[in-house]
């Protein structure tokens, strides 16, 4: 097991800072996820880390030594990327077996070491196969096997699922999850699926523009997103998010234009302590807003714009004035578009952020 530190690390493509001083610590053993949309900056993060590409700037570190000029075959690395690059003329056998042959292992420990991960993996009866025989999730199990099998202290995995099917994709994250717990090997996954990452991670790092906005347990970072783009970025339907003006007298309170909301005094005193105009934004997540049929104390008339029904759930998209917000509700809410609806923001999961730097407040 390795530990893995990149400590204000930069990468300069010309004039683009495709990574901008990024300080990150993967912990022995840890699964850490680089998590944002497509430029962010996570797959050359990723590439720096194998010696795929020279930092501008920075000390990436192995347990405490710096390795920026130590090539790709010397870090102790393994790459599971989106192209599972198996040669097609070759068995699954010798796919896996390759490194090892090049490596000049005997014959007899390539087979015992090839029959070992096989099993693991559930494909010791594809070994006689070729690439071009396997399902994608056969295809992607042999090129996990052929990382394995190099024991490898950190293994580095460029969005490897993304190529799979919903269901089989869902599927393999639980047994590529289950395998890392197994095997206790560090390894940082780069995807742009906030799903994958809540489910793999032991923590996140949110990337954007090439710099870390946040890094922290999956729970952390849904819980309490540190800025308005972790916010938007992690939560499938995302955040609502919408400008607010607060009022402070004997009834602290938030006002849209549309609507007013009552809010405890912790939160005006964040709000002081922290500087933050009283121009802030309103963040709240789909299933803490209570949606109801009928008029209730406290509850804010809207009519109802759209209603999604996935099954075990409803979505239900409110409209009050000008402004959209899509409450999480139960089926059996029964509602349809253009009725009256009625909805409460529950006011310990209601974040505000600083309208000028989209900072969390509270």
């Amino acid at each position: 097991m390795t530990e893995v530190k990149l400590e204000k690390v930069s990468k300069h493509f010309g004039e683009t800072k495709a990574v901008d001083n990024v300080n990150l610590q993967i912990n022995d053993g840890e699964f850490m996820v680089l998590l944002g949309p497509s430029g962010c900056g996570k797959t050359t993060t990723l590439r720096l880390i194998a010696g795929l590409e020279k930092p501008t700037s920075g000390l990436i570190l192995f347990d405490g030594e710096v390795v920026n000029d130590l090539e790709p075959k010397d870090r102790r690395i393994a790459m599971v990327f989106q192209d599972y690059a198996l040669y097609p003329h070759m068995k699954v056998f010798d796919n896996m077996a390759l490194n090892l042959q090049i490596r000049g292992v005997p014959k007899e420990e390539i087979k015992r070491k090839v029959l070992e991960t096989a099993e693991l993996l559930g494909i010791k009866h594809l070994l006689d196969r070729k690439p071009g025989q396997l399902s994608g999730g056969e295809q992607q199990r042999v090129a996990l096997g052929r990382a394995i099998i190099r024991e490898p202290s950190v293994f580095l995995m460029d969005e490897p699922l993304s190529n799979l099917d919903a269901a089989l994709r869902a599927k393999m994250r639980g047994e590529l999850k289950k395998l890392q717990e197994r095997l206790k090997t560090t390894t940082i996954y780069v995807t742009h699926d906030q799903v994958e990452a809540m489910v793999m991670a032991d923590k996140i790092a949110v990337m954007k523009s090439g710099k870390v906005q946040q890094i922290g347990s999956p729970q952390e970072i849904y819980s309490r997103p540190a800025n308005r783009f972790v916010a938007e970025f992690v939560g499938s339907p995302k955040m609502n998010i919408f400008d607010a003006t607060l009022v402070i007298d004997e009834s602290p309170r938030l006002t849209t234009g549309s609507f007013e909301i009552k809010i405890p005094p912790y939160s005006v005193e964040a709000v002081a302590q922290r500087g933050a105009a009283t121009e802030l934004l309103v963040g709240v997540r789909p299933e803490d807003i209570a949606v109801s049929t009928a008029p209730r104390r406290d509850f804010i008339e809207a009519s109802v714009y759209l209603v999604e029904d996935i099954g075990n759930l409803t979505f239900v998209t409110l409209q009050i004035g000008d402004m959209l917000l899509v409450a999480q509700a139960p089926p059996s809410v029964g509602l349809k578009e253009g009725d009256k609806a009625y909805f409460k923001l529950l006011d310990e999961k209601i974040h505000l952020f600083d309208k000028r730097s989209e900072e969390l407040v509270v």
